[in-house]
């Protein structure tokens, strides 16, 4: 039984090879082949005998590596019937250039002999082939129709039938690469990642030139079945090599060219695209250091920035307070400054008077004495004693202002000194309000950098955070299970943020409201706060001091926000209740009346709308009104009206 199945083997082979005579010379693993038992014209329509998308179809890849790996092989399989396809148009061993050299002289003689210029449809090569049928209109040689009949036969034949199955290949690899070789990065959610940015950039361009290579094949099979088509349609290669060959006039002939130009654009953008997707992450991993880097560099500047700022808020905060005690001070010697003025003027018109006084006195001396000289012979003992007494009395006098103007003169000096003190004290205010402008302005200048730096910060934060998370995608393989699936890519475990219950965010509204209004008086309120578990009276003196030291660096409404915070944090049982019974023990009801106001808001009343009676003239309207009113307030008894009798009221 077996020799017969052997000899039975033996004469079917025997068959083939007289059916085929070359096939004897091919070796035997290619002779059993299904492309070998084909027609050329037929290599095309042979399935692979392993199909590599089907297994991504089926089941959720284990790798980004895998996909890539079956994609790869894919392309190279099309590229093969690409080939293959070519081998069947131009034949074994030739190309496109033997099938220019071979088609397009004939084809332009054909069209010479019916005086047509261009062949750029089918119905126009149609057109030619009818007219070379009549001997009376076509003088040319009959070969070049033939040949121009075969080759548009061809063309129809291939063009775009044959590139159908590639086609659907290379739209199902397109559709894998969109689905698994992905950037994973949203521009209107995630920072400005430029290595995302600009791969998502690249995927788009991609994913538009692959399917307008692959859209090109059949719509310039259609238009030049239905329409017309130019050369400038084709490719850019391939329009150029038109040209180079002087095809214009029989842009068809290059249309399987174009196809097989397009299908090789596709490949080779599908490639470039598993390339960088590759990369990708190797990309991912190298902006993470750089931005780990930048960070570590941002967030030393942001604290350089932030002390700076603090150091201008303690000094502006010092250099207030200095001035506010001055003030003060200045404000207590008011009323001692306006005494010393007026005992100022006082000892200053006494001064002029004793020195007014003292040069009269002095004059009167050397007029008496210039008298006595001159008169001594003629004047009597009597008026000589007399003059002398006076001279004596002059003298005493003298004596006596010049004693009393420097004492008078010591005292107005004090008075200066004093003043002088005072506006020295003045002056000193004035510098101090000239520096709290200043630390105002550096203030504003250093809070601007921090927030700058801040922002640059919390950016490089954001941006660090996406390329770590689209570096995770893109290296996990549960990932691409999820996308198999259609799941999203977040899991259900991840960490969500927590949202405030209904008491705390209340809380937190009342803290708001007691941080802006309660000002100085917090330290009193911390006192009366109460806490559980309790602390002592001394605990909560130390609270206070560590809390004013660490206020001082910020504005005060800090203050009283770190007071409150720390108070929240002693206190595992904080409510509003606790805190509006403190603020009721130090009498601030304002501040009370706040948060009730803030927490429970009146409820905005709606307007009725006013009726008017439709039918009534607009010039009454003013006076339907006064009726109205008059009827509410005889309703609420405002005023009573007194019934009198008509026949008085007439009489």
């Amino acid at each position: 039984m077996a020799l017969k199945l052997s000899r039975r083997r033996y004469n079917v082979a025997a068959e083939v090879r007289s059916m085929r005579p070359i096939l004897g010379y091919r070796m035997p693993t290619l002779a059993t082949k299904a492309t070998f038992l084909l027609p050329l014209d037929d290599v095309s329509t042979v399935k692979p005998t392993t199909n590599h998308l089907e297994s991504l179809d089926k089941r959720s890849p284990s790798s980004l590596r895998q996909v890539r790996c079956l994609l790869a092989s894919e392309i190279k399989t099309v590229k093969k019937k690409l080939t293959r396809l070519e081998r069947a148009y131009y034949g074994v061993g030739k190309n496109l250039d033997y099938e220019v050299e071979k088609y397009v002289m004939p084809i332009k003689g054909a069209m010479r002999g019916i005086m047509c210029s261009v062949l750029s449809s089918a119905k126009s090569i149609e057109g030619v082939l009818k007219s070379a049928m009549d001997p009376e209109k076509y003088k040319g040689d009959p070969d070049d129709v033939i040949l121009l009949k075969e080759v548009y036969q061809k063309v129809q034949n291939f063009v775009p039938v044959k590139f159908t199955d590639i086609v659907k290949t290379c739209y199902k690899m397109i559709q894998f690469l969109e689905k698994y070789c992905i950037s994973f990065y949203d521009p209107e959610r995630d920072g400005n990642l430029e290595t995302a940015m600009h791969y998502e950039e690249q995927i788009k361009l991609w994913t538009k030139t692959v399917k307008e290579s692959l859209e090109k094949i059949e719509t310039l099979g259609q238009q030049f079945k239905k329409g017309e088509i130019h050369y400038h349609m084709l490719s850019t290669p391939v329009a150029s090599y038109c040209q180079r060959q002087e095809c214009e006039s029989v842009p068809f002939l290059l249309l399987f060219a174009d196809a097989c130009t397009s299908v090789r654009t596709a490949l080779s953008v599908m490639s470039s695209w598993m390339k960088s997707d590759e990369n990708y992450a190797s990309y991912l991993e190298n902006d993470i250091k750089d931005y780990e880097r930048q960070r570590l560099e941002q967030m030393k500047l942001m604290r350089e920035a932030r002390e700076k700022y603090h150091s201008a808020i303690f000094k502006l905060n010092q250099v207030d307070m200095e001035h506010s005690r001055m003030e003060s001070e200045i404000n207590n010697l008011r009323e001692k400054k306006d005494a010393m003025e007026v005992e100022e003027r006082h000892l200053a018109d006494l001064s002029k008077e004793l020195m007014l006084d003292k040069e009269f006195k002095e004059g009167r001396r050397e007029m008496l004495q210039a008298k006595l000289r001159a008169e001594a012979e003629e004047l009597d003992e009597q008026d000589i004693e007399g003059i002398q007494i006076t001279l004596d009395i002059l003298e005493d006098e003298i004596r006596s202002t010049n004693e009393r103007h420097p004492l008078i003169a010591r005292q107005l000096n004090a008075v200066h000194y004093k003043l002088d003190w005072i506006k020295g004290k003045r002056a000193i205010a004035d510098r101090m309000l000239q520096e709290i402008e200043q630390c105002r302005a550096e203030v504003m200048d250093t809070e601007a950098n921090k927030v700058k730096r801040e922002a640059e910060y919390e950016t490089i934060e954001q941006t660090l955070e996406t390329a770590r998370r689209l570096h995770l995608y893109k290296c996990s393989s549960d990932i691409l299970e999820r996308i198999f699936y259609g799941l999203p890519l977040v899991s259900r475990h991840a960490k969500q943020t927590i949202v405030p219950n209904g008491a705390e965010d209340t809380l937190d509204k009342a803290c708001e409201v007691v941080i802006e209004n309660v000002q100085l008086d917090w330290m009193n309120l911390y006192r009366r706060l109460p806490f559980f578990p309790k602390r002592g009276a001394e605990t909560i003196e130390k609270d206070i001091a560590c809390i004013s030291i660490e206020g001082a660096r910020g504005p005060k409404k800090n203050v009283v926000a770190v007071a409150l915070s720390r108070w929240r944090r002693h206190h595992t049982r904080a409510r509003v209740d606790d805190l509006l019974q403190g603020l009721k023990a130090i009498k601030r009801m304002d501040v009370v009346r706040e948060i009730d106001l803030t927490l429970n808001p009146p409820p905005e009343e709606e307007e009725e709308e006013e009726y008017i009676p439709p039918d009534l003239d607009p010039n009454l309207i003013p006076h339907y009104r006064d009726v109205l009113k008059f009827d509410q307030f005889r309703a609420s008894k405002r005023f009573k009206l007194e019934e009198k009798d008509p026949f008085e009221i007439y009489f």
